[in-house]
């Protein structure tokens, strides 16, 4: 054990003298002029290096240098400045005029990617012929040669300008790059960047095979993890990660292309592949896959908390008994509480010219593939949502938009003109059993509504938010909806009671209900800009009532005037000869006014007389029949009821 600890002793003195020596023996200032002369040589790039270079031996033999910049030809500021750089080099190539560097080592270094530090080309003089009998051997100003394998940069800063002239900075950058002699390069960064109260951290680890570079470029992103926060972002932010393999080719046309990528954001998972071509035209492919894209998640705005609004159902003034106005009854009225419609939110009419521009995408072409096991937004899961888009210079066809929404489908196959502004939207819809109360949830309407819709139709206009909607939007719509139930009316018992107040011939209604339902609805709907609404036709069947209609509805005022023909077949708790002429006739029921305020008209005391006249008509009708016909006073009575 002496023996060994006396040999393990006298290595280390040999090595320390040997290190010693190194030092004394070769001076690292000797380098300066090799490394500048190289690097511009080699790149064209100018190495500054404002402090003397000295040896650093403790834990690696390396050369420490003070503050470093480096320009590019005919910039007018640094590329790259440093307040120290260290080299790490291998001890025995030393010997052999070989200075072999592990690693370089920037500390504090501020990257500027901006106008100023971009090199300007020179026009360089036509060059002579030379003599190609003999080889040109270049002038080699000393014997030394230099090998790099790994770049290192930490609490670095990039600073990037682009090209709308914003500059972007990106912080705290540690960065790790590693290279073989098969030009088999490994990168390892982290960085944060600061933009608008926003913050985005990355963590990228990256393999690249550089042997065709600069033509191309392929490896693989084996971990990109990214968390996102700030101003108009989720507040638990937004936080995920990225996998892919990566294709940079910059021969002719400059391709990049991203396949077998994963990605993940908070729940949301997708993969696929997405590709690039940069050319006169931009062409983008994306075909994506997943599981699941939750949109509350990403877009925490779409699920705002529904609002809903009070309103009164009140009767015209001496038309009808004030018994059935909301406030003073709960029979067959709409609760207290009830909600008719929600007040839409209305903006300026005035279309400006600057707002929805699309222009900008006629310089891009593009397709979107994305096919979704469940999409989510707000209340809504969508089931095999897939969506199928291309991109031209003039338009954007949505050629498939489809999905499965609870038992039913839907189909909102669009056409966005891009050339034009505003730009112009054409949207063909087809809806089959969607439920009808999830829907008005998510469009922030009252829920008063429920069963089961299908429509079909086609809506057009400029723009493409709700503001766009309820003024510059027009359009025809056909719905059929089953299981139909109104909260909050029952359209025939309000008729029911206001006919037994004013007859002893009908019960008044015992059993009542604060709701009206049909076994099936058919309406039609017109939109007409500025939020016009036309109901041109509706068509309510149930077993003891029918109700048609039609109507108007401003969506900018709030207000609708809507007239139903409603005939009840059954209910009316008596049978008579009364009983069996209402149970034939359309009783027309009017609904008029505010949304907050909604008033219906009934007229029962027209509708009395006009049955009084009509059983007085039939009576003579019948008497006439039984005299003569040709006698001067049966001819005499007939005109007169012509005349009624």
């Amino acid at each position: 054990m002496k023996r060994f600890l006396t040999t393990l002793a006298i290595l280390l003195v040999v090595i320390l003298a040997g290190l010693t020596a190194l030092v004394l023996l070769i001076n690292p200032n000797d380098f300066r002029g090799y490394l500048i002369e190289r690097v511009e040589k080699q790149s064209g790039y100018k190495l500054t290096l404002q402090d003397d270079m000295r040896w650093h031996v403790w834990p690696k033999l390396s050369i420490i240098s003070g503050k470093m910049s480096l320009t590019a030809p005919g910039a007018e500021m640094p590329l790259v400045t440093a307040d120290n750089m260290r080299l790490d080099v291998e001890l025995l190539p030393l010997l052999s005029h070989q200075l072999e560097v592990k690693e370089v080592m920037l500390k504090g270094a501020v990257v500027r990617q901006t106008p100023e530090s971009k090199a300007i080309p020179k026009i360089s003089p036509p060059s002579t012929p030379r003599d190609i009998s003999r080889p040109v051997i270049e002038p080699r100003a000393n014997n030394w040669q230099l090998n790099i394998a790994k770049v290192n940069i930490s609490d670095s800063l990039i600073i990037w300008q682009m090209k709308d002239g914003e500059q972007l900075n990106l912080r705290d950058i540690n960065l790790s790059l590693k290279t073989d002699e098969k030009k088999q390069v490994s990168l390892e960064m982290s960085t944060k960047v600061n933009r608008d109260r926003r913050e985005i951290m990355l963590n990228i680890a990256a393999n690249a095979d550089m042997k065709s570079y600069p033509y191309q470029v392929s490896g693989n992103i084996t971990q990109l993890d990214y968390a996102l926060s700030g101003v108009g972002i989720p507040e638990n932010g937004i936080a995920g990660s990225l996998t892919s393999d990566f294709h940079i080719q910059n021969e002719g046309v400059r391709k990049i292309s991203l396949n077998n990528l994963n990605l993940t954001a908070n729940d949301s998972q997708l993969q696929g592949n997405i590709s690039a071509e940069f050319a006169d035209t931009t062409r983008y492919q994306v075909d994506l896959k997943g599981e699941q894209l939750n949109l509350n998640t990403l877009l925490p705005e779409l699920a705002a908390t529904n609002t809903t609004e009070t309103v009164l159902l009140t009767s015209k003034d001496n038309k009808t008994s004030p018994l059935f106005s909301l406030f003073n009854t709960a029979h067959a009225a709409p609760a207290p509480n009830a909600t008719i419609m929600a007040k839409p939110v209305i903006t300026s009419v005035a279309v400006e010219s600057k707002e929805y521009d699309l222009t900008h995408w006629s310089n891009i072409e593009f397709t979107l593939k994305l096919a979704l096991n469940k999409l989510l937004y707000k209340d809504l899961e969508i089931n095999n949502f897939k969506l199928d888009a291309l991109n031209n210079p003039n338009s954007l066809n949505i050629k498939t938009l489809t999905g499965q929404l609870f038992q039913g489908d839907f189909s909102l196959p669009t056409v966005i003109s891009t050339s034009i502004v505003p730009a112009h939207i054409s949207m063909d819809i087809t809806m089959n059993n969607i439920p009808l109360q999830p829907l008005l949830r998510v469009f922030n309407q009252p829920e008063n509504f429920s069963g089961l819709i299908s429509a079909k139709g086609n809506l057009e206009g400029t723009g493409y938010n709700r503001k766009a909607f309820y003024n510059y939007w027009q359009g025809t719509l056909n719905t059929s909806v089953t299981q139909f139930k109104m909260q909050g009316l029952n359209v025939p018992q309000v008729i029911q009671q206001s006919v037994a107040q004013a007859t002893d011939k009908v019960i008044y209604p015992e059993d009542v209900e604060s709701y009206t339902q049909a076994d099936n609805v058919i309406a039609q709907f017109k939109l007409a800009p500025k939020g016009k609404v036309t109901i041109n036709s509706l068509d309510a069947q149930a077993e003891a009532y029918q109700i048609k209609g039609q109507g108007k509805v401003d969506l900018q005022r709030h207000d609708l005037d809507v007239m139903l023909l409603v005939n009840i077949k059954k209910g009316w708790g008596k049978e008579n000869d009364f009983i069996r002429q209402l149970a034939k006739i359309e009783i027309p029921l009017r609904l008029y006014g505010d949304w907050n305020a909604i008033q219906y008209e009934l007229n029962i005391e027209k509708l009395l007389r006009d049955q009084l006249q009509q059983k007085a008509k039939q009576a003579i009708d019948n008497w006439l029949n039984k005299q003569d016909a040709e006698s001067p006073e049966v001819k005499a009575l007939n005109q007169l009821l012509k005349k009624i």
